[in-house]
């Protein structure tokens, strides 16, 4: 059983960025990554963000959800990869999340930003900066919100991913200011902060009925006890999972055979999964056609609030789908469609290549794959298996 002073000992740590302070952002680019690098007015003081585009940004002009990762510094690598092998991975053939641009925010003083209310004594350990979640909230919707969404292209739809302190802080922006996010994901938050505060609210939000239809997923590892084992296996999960009638969209997920500190590793993939449950496609609504798949991707634009275009993978499903059909003109169509949506993304032409072939027009088909390879070789990160395969689709046309 993991005490509140081992789970405080872990988490209450802090990272100083020394260098003065400049009046405008600065950029380092790597590929898909970049730091930017600003002085907070609100916070006063230097504050970092890391960020992630999507593979896809670059190929296409969609816009993009955006997942903000608290204490970027550990676990923005960590969510970039989730957030990639669950949107990106072509060996997955129904993605179960979308692709996202992330954010990872790098810390000064996470004991001040994460919690809700000045509580300077938590039993024998002393957080004296405590009770900045307010002013942390003033310094994402007044600075990071306005700067990620000036320099790149994102959807209003906001996600926030935060473990221990940092979950705390998810649960209680959740409760008391939910117009900041539009999901939330809390890895093991500290509920127990401030002798359980947190959940008292809750309970009174709850009998107010003002609690939004907003998702909150929340995590624990199945070897965490003491103040985690009250706070979240024995107060909220009871507390939410039993508010039948509420206009709530809670999950609680148990990560089996893990505590406190590795916890986070496999909560963050499992919880977007869980957050975005119906978000992949299923294989009875390709096989009816591309109708079915157009308003399959409206009902998910109508839940998350924007326009979730149709992506490339779908038309891919159903154009084999109706070859196997004995319908290749059909799906020489399908392949048009992607093309004309997605114009600079390979894949897509190299579908109508593979089409064309279906039908028996080889000239046209080594034209896609001619553009699908100039394409794919243009990419920031070129994918070598993608480039041999085109390589061997022309070798095997010009014999």
């Amino acid at each position: 059983m993991i005490s509140r002073a081992v789970v405080a000992a872990l988490i209450a740590f802090v990272l100083s960025i020394p260098g003065p302070a400049v009046a405008q952002v600065q950029v380092e680019s790597w590929s898909a990554e970049q730091r930017l690098t600003f002085q907070s007015a609100t916070l006063g003081e230097r504050r970092r963000l890391y960020v992630r585009l999507p593979g896809g940004y670059h190929s296409s002009a969609r816009s993009y959800p955006v997942l903000y990762v608290l204490d970027g510094e550990f676990f923005f690598r960590q969510a970039v990869a989730a957030v990639q092998f669950l949107s990106e991975t072509r060996y997955i053939r129904d993605y179960p999340v979308p692709e996202m641009v992330v954010v990872g925010l790098v810390n000064q003083d996470r004991n001040r930003d994460f919690t809700p209310t000045h509580a300077p004594m938590q039993g024998p350990l002393r957080f004296p900066t405590s009770g900045g979640a307010d002013r942390f909230i003033d310094f994402l919707k007044g600075e990071v919100f306005p700067l990620i969404e000036a320099r790149y292209r994102t959807q209003p739809y906001r996600i926030v991913a935060g473990w221990s302190l940092g979950g705390l802080f998810a649960v209680d922006t959740y409760m008391r200011r939910p117009d900041v996010f539009s999901a939330y994901l809390a890895i093991s938050p500290s509920l127990w902060w401030d002798e359980d505060r947190s959940l008292a609210q809750f309970e009174s939000a709850l009998r107010a009925g003002v609690l939004l239809a907003k998702p909150l997923v929340v995590t624990l590892g199945s070897e965490e006890g003491g103040d985690m084992d009250r706070s979240v296996r024995n107060g909220i999960k009871p507390l939410l999972g039993s508010a039948t009638g509420a206009n709530l969209m809670f999950e609680y997920l148990e990560v089996p055979g893990e505590g406190h500190t590795y916890v986070p590793y496999k909560a963050m993939l499992d919880g977007l999964r869980a957050m975005y449950g119906s978000w992949a496609m299923p294989d009875s609504v390709s096989e009816a056609g591309m109708a079915a798949v157009a308003e399959f991707y409206e009902a998910l634009s109508i839940k998350h609030g924007y326009p979730v275009q149709i992506p490339e993978n779908a038309y891919f499903r159903v154009r084999v789908g109706l070859v196997q059909q004995g319908n290749a003109e059909a799906a020489l169509d399908v392949a048009h469609r992607a093309v004309a949506e997605y114009p600079a993304e390979s894949r897509a032409r190299a579908g109508l290549g593979w089409a064309f072939l279906q039908v028996g027009d080889s000239a046209s088909a080594k034209a896609s794959y001619e553009k699908a390879l100039e394409l794919e070789e243009a990419m920031p990160e070129p994918d070598s298996e993608l480039l041999l395969s085109y390589l061997r689709r022309l070798s095997d046309l010009r014999q």
